[in-house]
């Protein structure tokens, strides 16, 4: 399930007519500060830029970065800022590029199309949930309106959740005045009747800050929605033993879940000693769904909600965290192949092979490492740092190795 992909892909300085900037202009738009030790102009301007200053600032990077940023955009150019290559923290590289981040009008007929669209399938699925598409007639009558509010219990909580987690972006982006596009819904009429929903952002983020806010925001806020809509499915589902006759989709237990199965019904579900599990109606199950796309979009890596929050946390050390994320994502996909669980047996429990697909997009779509933010200086705050760890331990107890297992009688 996709979610938030899109949401801080750096886009590049476009083309634009700019005007003829020189070394003089550059160094009055950031001298007053930064004292200036030298200004060049180097001879790969696409590369390194069409001049660069080097120096030290005298003032905190989020306090004059915005306005070197949108003075320089209005002669048709970007800068970019980052500490020196001779890791003295004091020093810092300001390499300006002509072209600037084009924003493009969006198009909400498109989002609007693929809203209703994913409300269709997710309604669809939520009554296939309930059992009303194995009705006998026709195979159209499964879609006629009778049918497909049956499942408006699931829909509406996925799409809530959904909806806060892509609208917690969207107004923090306005928030920080960054041009960004309403969500885009994608439908899927089989699994969960959606591969859930991004935004783009239209243009760079200015700094590690901003960043981090976005890329925070999502989570928290589609958090704060699924935690009361899971524990009333919880609620509202019965505990009893499993028939034996059927076949059993079984949803996998994050710390969370399994806390919130304990809190309102007093037990460890599934439970080993009676064979009692929580038989989860349409609530319960979207809310999961709800917290498992919370889980994969904080995985830290690349350009996830989760490699937002760890490159505004630890910059290029970030890195480290995305490898050991990749790494464990593919010990969980190793594990879950039959030659490896014959050697190893315990494996089995452990085993998804879903983790390939996730390991195929983050290596050749998503990317493992996260791109820096023009302004890579800037640093988060204590609070916005004591935030990110929280949000690392949200992902600790939302991530579920094995999301789905299907067990068959027989």
């Amino acid at each position: 399930m996709s979610d938030s992909l899109s949401l801080a892909l750096q886009t590049p300085p476009q083309p634009t007519v700019a005007i003829p900037v020189s070394l003089d202009k550059v160094r009055a738009v950031v001298e007053q500060d930064m004292t200036v030790v030298s200004v060049e102009m180097p001879r790969e301007p696409q590369v390194d830029g069409v001049v660069v200053v080097r120096g030290q600032l005298l003032r905190p990077s989020h306090e004059v970065f915005g306005k070197w940023l949108s003075t320089l955009n209005a002669s048709g150019y970007t800068p970019m800022l980052h500490p020196s290559e001779d890791g003295d923290p004091k020093d810092v590289v300001v390499r300006i590029f002509k072209g600037i981040a084009v924003v493009q009008p969006s198009r909400i007929w498109i989002n609007v199309l693929l809203f209703v669209l994913t409300v269709i399938s997710t309604l669809y699925i939520g009554a296939e949930y309930a059992g009303a598409t194995a009705l006998p007639g026709p195979w159209w009558q499964q879609f006629s309106p009778p049918v497909l509010l049956m499942g408006l219990p699931f829909a509406a909580t996925l799409l809530t959740i959904l909806g806060a987690h892509e609208f917690g972006h969207y107004f923090a982006a306005r928030y920080h005045k960054v041009a960004v596009t309403l969500p885009y819904f994608l439908p899927l009429p089989i699994g969960f009747g959606t591969l859930g929903a991004f935004i783009r952002m239209k243009q760079p983020v200015p700094d590690r800050r901003k960043l981090f806010d976005i890329g925070v925001a999502g989570p928290l806020a589609g958090l704060v929605v699924a935690l009361p809509l899971l524990f009333f499915g919880i609620a509202t589902s019965l505990v009893e033993r499993p028939p034996a006759a059927a076949g059993l989709m079984l949803e996998g237990n994050s710390l969370l879940y399994l806390a919130a199965k304990f809190i309102v019904h007093g037990q460890i579900l599934p439970n080993a000693v009676t064979g009692e599990d929580l038989m989860i109606n349409q609530v319960a199950f979207a809310a999961w769904i709800g917290l498992l796309v919370t889980a994969i979009n904080l995985i830290p890596v690349g350009q996830l909600d989760g490699g937002h929050t760890v490159f505004a946390l630890f910059g290029e050390n970030a890195r480290y965290v995305n490898f050991a994320a990749v790494g464990m994502m593919a010990f969980f996909a190793i594990a879950s192949l039959a030659p490896v669980q014959d050697l190893v047996p315990a494996l089995e429990s452990v085993g998804f092979m879903g983790w390939f697909l996730w390991l195929f997009l983050i290596l050749f779509v998503i990317g493992v490492m996260h791109p820096p933010a023009l302004d890579d200086v800037t640093r988060l705050d204590r609070r916005r740092r004591w935030l990110g760890y929280f949000v690392i331990f949200i992902f600790i107890i939302t991530f579920v190795p094995v999301p789905i297992r299907f067990i068959f009688p027989g």
